[in-house]
């Protein structure tokens, strides 16, 4: 049983601050370039589910026999409207429904969220680079999930710590680090069923 608090909030703060991305101490509506970040990788998530449930979006367009469904969830996207003007507590209402039903399609799905967030919490914070804290190489994975200095096991003479840094594209994209490692939900899912049956 994993003892570590579940603490979603923080753990998202940390990541936030590891990839230079904002993070204010008070409420403070968004600028709108965040505004618009933020609203896309809501939508993306929302229609990744959608995905996951078998299911689509579809648009209803003039048919020769009338109307048919036309499916669209690959041609929608996102932008700022220009006669729209933000409500700060409609932005915190929709962040909190969407917790809501998240956690009830979880709930629906009989998944307990803490070891399933847990894992995608560690692959996301793999995707920034460990270096040495002494030299700055960059550190590889050895043959198990411990990361190893280039050099040998007893460079520094073990007097070295990692520390993680982003790396990016010259126009501002991040590079995943060769370190990085997909979430594993499926191992997450079988040993949460595995307990359900009391193995």
């Amino acid at each position: 049983m994993n003892d570590k608090p579940y603490r979603p909030q923080e753990d998202i703060v940390t990541l936030m601050k590891q990839f230079n991305q904002p993070v204010r101490e008070s409420p403070e509506l968004p600028d709108p370039d965040t505004r618009l970040l933020r609203a896309r990788l809501v939508f993306e998530e929302a229609l990744e589910f959608i995905k996951g449930c078998g299911c689509t979006v579809t648009m209803t367009m003039p048919g020769k026999d009338g109307k048919e469904q036309t499916a669209v969830i690959d041609d929608i996207g996102v932008v700022l409207d220009p006669h729209g003007s933000p409500d700060f507590a409609e932005y915190v209402d929709g962040c909190i429904d969407q917790l809501v039903v998240t956690y009830g399609a979880l709930n629906a799905a009989g998944v307990k969220a803490q070891p399933a967030w847990d894992e995608v919490q560690r692959s996301n914070m793999s995707k920034a680079w460990p270096h040495c804290s002494v030299c700055d190489a960059v550190l590889e994975r050895s043959s198990g999930p411990e990361l190893v200095h280039p050099e040998n096991s007893n460079a520094h003479h073990g007097d070295w710590q990692t520390v993680l840094k982003v790396h990016k594209r010259p126009d501002g994209k991040f590079i995943k680090s060769p370190t990085y490692s997909p979430a594993d939900l499926k191992r997450v899912i079988a040993e949460q069923i595995l307990q359900g049956k009391g193995a």
